[in-house]
């Protein structure tokens, strides 16, 4: 993330505008809700200036790659609660 941040980063912040864009080369797969984003956005930057410093962004970036991590291992568990003894000999 730190990579990324300080690809976009001018005085060592960036503006909101750029986050979504940021979040999709942290992960090009990665499931960004326009609405959400603009809701991470309000809550990490309070006083509505647009600035966001690192830890700023590394909040907003986190909630979305944790989420994306949680719907992918929700996932992953669910396609090995089926075992062999599930299947009737032929």
């Amino acid at each position: 993330m730190e990579k990324v941040f300080n690809a976009h980063e001018r005085r060592g912040t960036i503006r909101a505008y750029q986050i979504g864009s940021m979040l999709r080369s942290l992960n090009p797969e990665l499931a960004v809700d326009p609405e959400e984003l603009k809701n991470q956005i309000t809550t990490n930057d309070p006083d509505g200036v647009g600035n966001f410093d690192f830890d700023s962004f590394n909040r907003v970036a986190m909630h979305f790659l944790l989420k994306q991590s949680r719907r992918e291992s929700d996932g992953f568990i669910c396609k090995h609660e089926i075992g062999l003894n599930d299947f009737p000999t032929l």
